[in-house]
């Protein structure tokens, strides 16, 4: 039998989609894996791709075309690139792992970062400048577009950039930062992650049943309801993909879900909340914290 998995064409996707393939082949005696890849709207914008996103769906959308047409059998997403609600003809058959999902400081070896430094701090996230910006108020941003191999070496070759702001997850797919930088993880009680940073996603159609029955052998069901968490703190409070807003949820040793986030108010002020619930009652968690967060 064969599986064809869709997948966008840039290095840390196809890394992605290989790890999700090789896991397949593992649970599915004599499954034959094809991936394919699929150009999207966000690759389609940027020469090199791999952007945070300005469009709600532009790095999904092509990938849920192609399931839409039977081309493919399942897709491989980033999990926080994935709208919080997907069309009801398709299904997150699995949310197979998810790596380290905190943002990282990425900088030339031999320096640092401090309030007297001139150089740009490259990030095209609304997100990051928010949090970067409540230790480092007096910080000058510039869009740093690209692949995270474009970033880095970009970073490691202009000297007027400080440094880079890039998803740990990322990096540590691709095997690590180059040869001359410094990869700093930053703590998330400051810096709050995306919500479903670090984690993938694998649809396939609804009605597909054995997609479905493959699929959710792969599944982890302690992201799965973290994930879920953060989504719906986002749907809640009404954010997009390029939201000033971060989520992030854990299962606590007592079984608890805890979930943590910060955004940016109607005020341009940062607020931060937390909130634990019932893990069976993730989507309820996360829609609770939106509007507690809501009523300030």
């Amino acid at each position: 039998m064969k599986f064809r998995l869709g997948t966008r064409g840039s290095r840390l996707a196809l890394a992605q989609a290989r790890k999700v393939a090789d896991q397949m082949r593992q649970l599915h005696s004599g499954l034959g894996v094809e991936l394919v890849v699929i150009r999207t709207a966000g690759d389609v914008r940027s020469e090199f791709g791999d952007e945070v996103p300005t469009v709600v769906g532009e790095f999904s959308s092509a990938l849920e075309e192609a399931l839409f047409k039977s081309e493919i059998d399942g897709a491989v997403h980033s999990a926080k690139d994935l709208p919080t609600v997907i069309p009801e003809s398709l299904v997150v058959g699995a949310y197979p792992e998810r790596v380290d999902p905190r943002d990282a400081w990425v900088f030339r070896a031999g320096e640092t970062f401090s309030l007297n430094s001139s150089g740009w701090v490259g990030t095209e996230s609304p997100r990051r400048r928010l949090f970067w910006g409540e230790h480092w108020p007096q910080t000058q941003f510039r869009t740093i577009r690209g692949n995270v191999d474009r970033r880095m070496e970009r970073c490691r070759q202009e000297k007027e950039w400080s440094g880079v702001l890039l998803a740990c997850a990322g990096i540590d797919r691709l095997g690590g930062v180059m040869d001359g930088l410094v990869m700093e993880r930053l703590d998330i009680p400051w810096m709050i992650p995306a919500p479903g940073q670090g984690a993938l996603a694998v649809q396939c159609r609804r009605d597909d049943r054995k997609a479905v029955e493959m699929l959710s052998r792969l599944d982890d069901p302690d992201v799965r309801s973290c994930v879920s968490a953060e989504k719906s703190f986002l749907e809640n409070w009404g954010g997009g993909c390029s939201e000033s807003l971060g989520a992030l949820a854990r299962i606590q040793p007592n079984g608890t879900l805890h979930l943590q986030a910060g955004v940016k108010d109607r005020f341009d002020r940062l607020q931060r909340a937390s909130i634990e619930g019932p893990v069976r009652e993730a989507e309820m968690v996360g829609a609770r914290l939106a509007e507690e967060m809501r009523r300030g």
